[in-house]
């Protein structure tokens, strides 16, 4: 069975991102396809990506031509691409300014100053656009769907801030067995999204600041505690059936 692979696999695998990769900026797009990416992204925010029809965007574009998605995108995976491309990029200039001021202040080594500084690139994200909060919930969405997700689109240039946080993780718990750490690093990456996902969907009415503080304790605590060595088998609900 083929690996499924996910954005944290990505992220994993990626070592110096290539000087060149297919991208998604805002420069790059004509004002039709910027236009269909804002629609796209609020719709499969409200109504779920697989859910949206895709002939729904092009008539909310206002585009008489029904093949116009196509013809910029393709299809709906690769449409979900370029609008994660064009929001990582943002994010990851924040991420990686973030980390600029952790390694500045000396703290390359704490951990929990490393994951704020990730985690406050989204969650700043999420409050200072007007498009943050339909990114999140898209991202959310697409994080465990290979139907949706395709990390081959994905510009790994957008993705430098990720890696980033990564290695500077690894390299301030160095006693933590790789393959562990590999673990925690995904459930990270995963938790942060879902988890402000999740406070998104449940206070956005009361325009709250996003908990922060509380997410990078949690995410620290999971990060830096104790490894449990067992060779016990997994345990089993119910009676055991006989032969």
């Amino acid at each position: 069975m083929p690996r499924i692979r996910t954005l944290s696999s990505l992220v994993a695998e990626a070592s110096t991102p290539p000087a060149e990769a297919a991208t998604s900026t805002a420069s790059q797009q004509s004002e039709t396809a910027m236009r269909m990416l804002e629609i796209a992204e609020r719709l499969f925010a409200e109504h779920g990506i697989e859910q949206v029809p895709l002939r729904q965007i092009v008539v909310e574009a206002g585009q008489r031509n029904r093949s116009a998605l196509h013809y910029h995108f393709g299809s709906r995976e690769a449409l979900v691409a370029h609008l994660l491309n064009l929001r990582l990029a943002h994010v990851n200039v924040l991420r990686n300014a973030y980390l600029d001021e952790v390694e500045a202040a000396g703290k390359s080594g704490d951990v929990r100053a490393i994951v704020y500084a990730s985690i406050s690139a989204l969650a700043d994200t999420v409050v200072e656009t007007a498009w943050g909060a339909s990114y999140l919930q898209v991202a959310a969405q697409t994080m465990f769907s290979p139907t949706l997700f395709n990390a081959e689109l994905l510009d790994k240039d957008a993705m430098t801030g990720l890696v980033r946080t990564r290695r500077m993780i690894m390299a301030a718990l160095p006693d933590v067995p790789a393959k562990v750490m590999d673990y925690r690093l995904m459930w990270f990456n995963h938790g942060t999204v879902f988890s402000l996902a999740d406070w998104y969907q449940r206070t956005r009415a009361e325009h709250g600041a996003p908990p922060v503080d509380e997410l990078a304790d949690y995410c620290t605590a999971g990060l830096t505690g104790p490894v449990t060595r067992t060779t016990s088998a997994p345990r089993r609900s119910g009676k055991t059936r006989k032969g």
